[in-house]
């Protein structure tokens, strides 16, 4: 257990500039930038930790430097499965700084550090500095984005585009108002992906069989590494 703490400074330091150089942070202004970067805290999660839960009301406002969490869309009591995947560079946790529940349950993936921005620090500077409130607005616009998006990825009538896109979606590629380097590959079991584009397992199965031989991803030992992301683009978009 003892080996995974190696290193955790120099693994904070990249996760705190991939984070500064990508995604929401990018967009806002570089004195807030810089005061979130300051005021972030970061953390270790093993694969199966929970990271945030669907009810909480406080908290802090959450970003990925490094590793991969699933995104589970809570309704009622019920898990409808994961609706897209955190990366590094992406955040979330607004509502509660707006006075509502948080309405997923976020779970590690792989090892992942994540940072938080405590919510009673963020009430603080957006107090003192009522414009940062464009800030949190945007970022609240790319989890619509991504929620959105997600919704019209189901909305694909054709089995084909569908796990394309719902491929796209997951890897980072597709739905992100803010850019982010996407990583070399994911963790996603046919299960996972299966249940995010609302298909079969062996509807899912045959369609990677297919991807892989067109040389599209790799997909083995429960992750998917895309290859040529242009042309699965291309083959999202086809009626």
């Amino acid at each position: 257990m003892t080996g995974i703490w190696n290193n955790m400074g120099t693994r904070i330091t990249a996760a705190s500039s991939f984070v500064a150089s990508n995604g929401w942070l990018v967009a806002c202004k570089p004195d807030f930038r810089d005061w979130a970067l300051a005021n972030l805290q970061w953390r270790l999660y093993l694969p199966g930790g929970g990271i945030s839960h669907a009810g909480d009301t406080e908290g802090a406002l959450y970003c990925i430097g490094a590793g991969q969490v699933s995104f589970v869309a809570g309704v009622g009591v019920a898990n409808i499965g994961t609706s897209y995947f955190g990366l590094p560079g992406m955040w979330w946790g607004h509502a509660p700084l707006l006075g509502g529940k948080r309405q997923g349950t976020i779970l590690a993936v792989s090892e992942t550090i994540c940072g938080a921005l405590p919510n009673g620090l963020l009430r603080a500077r957006l107090n003192s500095s009522p414009e940062d409130w464009r800030a949190i607005t945007l970022g609240i616009a790319e989890l619509f984005t991504a929620s959105s998006g997600a919704h019209a990825d189901l909305l694909i009538p054709r089995s084909e585009p569908r796990v394309a896109a719902t491929i796209l979606r997951l890897a980072g590629y597709r739905h992100r108002l803010f850019p982010t380097e996407p990583p070399a590959s994911i963790a996603c079991t046919q299960d996972v992906l299966a249940g995010a584009a609302a298909l079969s397992r062996n509807t899912v199965g045959k369609l990677l069989r297919e991807f892989e031989r067109a040389g599209l991803l790799d997909a083995r030992y429960g992750r998917i590494t895309i290859l040529d992301a242009p042309r699965l683009m291309m083959l999202a978009q086809k009626d």
